[in-house]
This record gives structure tokens, sequence and C-alpha cells, in this order.
């Protein structure tokens, strides 16, 4: 390791240090397991599950659908508690740790991966929610201009998360229990209208999607959120043991209990519920897009076509959105740019660039789209598991997160292990596709701990490594 007074003078340009990536103390810690469980709600309401699960019919029998649902968000579940992890211990966002196992520099490229696919699920959940507000004011004026409405409902959104956590957390509160009561309302509709009883419920599927290939796609609506969900438990409150100075010895269970059971309720309740809307949707109409679907089931009552409209899309596009697709690339910005931007910045370029970009030209194809983001983000998820938990066995030096010319140094910043297993990884989840996420996942993990342990340990030593 490198002493202070060894630091080469070109690694003194590297600006690691902004208020707003400190670790975050007690004092900031002030999400409880209840608001927590209502935040994940609003994160993992999105309608790519109503899309996908309207989708894979009839593919797969309706009951194969939400079992593989289920499955799939159990998955991701098991990694949102083994990454969030590192911000309940050490209260760091998802872009810090990065300088760990890729580098002060190399850090940039994961989250960029991270970041892309955040700006654009923004950019399309906008478009959508967009398209149900210009539905609504052309049905009562007459009002029809979808980029008008695109511009100025995308600008409220992103003004919204620059606000912060609060923010975010504060409008979740109004808008969850809206959304569980109309999703609710709407599957009742559904089923009760258009008459879909067991004997359709346990129709057998056509077969055409593998058991492994429908999991894989439903952990690929979410699994964004496992690559940083410790952007959000770095502001959890931790049990009255854990306050102060880190306790090497705390128990992983007790650490994080809260948010395994906030993230259990938060991600299974809404990813199963909106399947389920979606697939009988895609039952009752044929159609995946829940604007048409809306708009054509209650075309016969105004009003409720309004209601519904107004909470299950719009709502859902802000709660999800503003938390899952808008703060996290604004961290990534603002690790690249430390001292250039802030954070209310960072996230106006975000949602700026996920609006320009024009995501919604992929929409019939959005099984394929989550395919790829799954290939891009399981490594990475794969080498946060191995580093923290098999490499540095929960120990982090977090002051050397910090200090440019510190142990994360590597070769000029980057670390060649961490860079080198993203090419095979990618590669290898997109020739099994039926298996992209956890092919990613495992080749990326452990080919980072064989080569970190082989090669880069000896080479660069690090005290937090065992």
């Amino acid at each position: 390791m490198r002493k202070e007074n060894e630091i080469p003078s070109k690694q003194t340009e590297l600006n690691l240090n902004n208020d707003e990536l400190a670790p975050s103390d007690d004092k900031q810690r002030n999400i409880t397991s209840l608001t927590f469980f209502v935040m994940c709600i609003g994160f993992y309401v999105q309608l790519v599950a109503f899309i996908s699960g309207a989708q894979m019919f009839p593919n797969l029998s309706p009951l194969m659908i939400l079992l593989f649902c289920t499955i799939g968000n159990l998955v991701v579940w098991l990694f949102l508690i083994l990454t969030g992890d590192v911000g309940m211990r050490y209260g760091i966002p998802f872009a810090v740790y990065m300088r760990a196992p890729f580098g002060y520099k190399g850090a940039y490229f994961p989250g960029i991966v991270r970041a892309v696919p955040a700006i654009y699920w923004f950019g399309f959940q906008t478009w959508m929610g967009s398209e149900a507000i210009n539905a609504i004011l052309k049905y009562l004026f007459g009002f029809n201009h979808p980029m008008l409405i695109l511009a100025i409902f995308g600008v409220l959104q992103i003004l919204n998360t620059a606000l912060g956590v609060d923010a975010i957390a504060k409008f979740d509160w109004v808008a969850i229990p809206v959304l569980t009561l109309t999703t609710g309302y709407i599957l009742y509709y559904l089923i009760t209208r258009y008459h879909i009883g067991w004997e359709i419920f346990s129709t057998p599927g056509q077969g055409n999607i593998s058991p492994l290939l429908a999991i894989t796609t439903f952990a690929g609506v979410q699994i964004t959120m496992a690559v940083n969900i410790s952007d959000f438990t770095r502001f959890m409150k931790r049990p009255a043991s854990a306050t102060g100075k880190v306790d090497a010895k705390l128990s992983f269970i007790k650490l994080n209990s809260g948010s395994m059971l906030s993230q259990f309720f938060g991600l299974l309740l809404p990813m199963v519920g909106f399947t389920a809307v979606g697939m009988v949707s895609g039952i009752a109409t044929g159609e995946w897009n829940p604007i048409t679907v809306m708009t054509e089931v209650f075309a016969d009552n105004p009003v409720v076509m309004i209601l519904v409209l107004l909470s299950f899309v719009i709502f859902a596009q802000v709660s999800s959105n503003t938390g899952q697709n808008l703060l996290p690339p604004g961290y990534v910005l603002l690790n690249i740019f430390p001292h250039k931007l802030t954070f209310a910045k960072a996230v106006i370029i975000a949602g700026l660039i996920g609006l320009f970009c024009q995501p919604w030209v992929f929409a019939d194809r959005l099984n394929s789209v989550l395919l790829v983001i799954t290939c891009m983000l399981g490594p990475i998820i794969g080498i946060i598991i191995s580093d923290y938990y098999l490499v540095r066995k929960r120990r982090i030096n977090v002051d050397e997160l910090y200090k440019p010319g510190g142990q994360y140094t590597y070769c000029k910043n980057y670390n060649p292990a961490a860079l080198i297993v993203f090419i095979p990884s990618i590669i290898l989840g997109l020739i099994f596709s039926d298996y992209a996420l956890f092919v990613a996942l495992v080749v990326g993990g452990v080919l980072y701990y064989v080569l970190m342990k082989c090669w880069i340990l000896k080479k660069y030593p690090q005290d937090d490594a065992v």
C-alpha cells in the first residue's frame, strides 16, 4: 500500500470527494423500515411488468407466468439483500463502492453501465405516463399535444428527484395507497367483465418460451436495482447496536432484517400484482399497451377511465421513475464529476438525456431489451458479491475509497481483473440467452475472484482483502 507522502502527483488530480458522496452518518439515516417498504413499492411498481405479463401469454399459461414472475423476483430479492449490505454497513453509495473492485477511474465503467438502462427506462416510462395524460386531456378538452405533455411530465419528475430521497419518500406515501386500490379494482373488473375463470388460468401455454428465459426476463425488470440498492440502504436506520463505529461482528441478519422485510414485500407485491393485471389484460383484450387497454376497457365509463389512467399509469411511472431511474444515474454522474456537478444538476442531465434518446421506439421489443440489460448488469452483480463477500469478507477501507493514490489505484486507477471479466460474461450470457442472468453473474463473479486471488492481490496488496 502507498503511504500518504508517496502519492504520485498525477493521482492528486483525481477528484474523489463530494459531500453528497460521503458516507452517511446516523443523523442522515432517517428512513425507517416502514418508509422503506413504501419506497420499495414505489421503486418496483413498473408498467414494464404489466407489459411482460401481457406479452408472455399465450406462450406460457397464466399460472406459469405468475410462478415464473415470483421466482424471478425472489432471485432479485436475494441479490438486493446481498448488495444492499454495503449501504447498511458503511453508508456509501454504489458509485463510490465501485472504486474498490474497479479502481478509482475504473468505477466510471460500471456506473455508466448502470446509468444507461436507468436513463432508458426513465424516457420509456415518461412516454407511457405522458400518453396517459394526453389521452385524458384529449378526451376532456380535445387537447392533443403528446410531445408537449412528454416534456412537461419529464421535467416535473426531474425536479422532484433533484430534491433528494426525502421528496421521493413523501410522494410514495401518497401514491402507493392509491395504486394498491386501483390495481386491485382493475384486476377484479377485468376478471369479472371478461369472465376469466380457473379454466383459462390453468390452460397450458404454447411453450414458445422456456421457463428459465421467463424467469430471466422477469428478473431483468428489476435487476437494475440490485446493482445500486446501496444508494438507498445507506439512509436506512440501523439497529441500536449498529450505531456509531461499525461492529465487525455484527450479525448480517440483524443488520439487514429491516431491509429484508421491506424489500421482500415491497418487491413481490407490486411485481406479481402488475404482472397479473398485464396478463389478464392480454387475455381479455389481446393488447400489451396499458394505455390502450385502459381506454378500451373503461371506454363506457369516462370518469373511471380518467381515474384509472391517473392513478395506475401516471402514479406508477412517477413512483418508479424518480427512485429507480433518475437517482442512480445522478449519483453516477456525480462520481465522475464530483467538483463540477451537484446531485441536482446530475439528475437534470440524466433526465434530459433519457427524453432526447426516445427509447419508446423499442416498445415492441421490450423483452429483447430486458435480455440485453440483464447481460450487461449480471457481471456487475457477480463482481460485487465476489469482491464484497469472498475477497474482502464484508470489510472495506472506507478512507481509502476517497484518497487519490490509495490502495484502489491498481494499474493507473483501473483494476484489470474487473474489466477483463466483462467481455466473456456478456458474450456467454447472450449465447446462453435462456440463462443470461445466471451465466453472466456466475462467470463474472468466479473469474473476478480467480484473477484477484491469483494475480491482482499479489501485485497490489490491500489491507481489507483476505
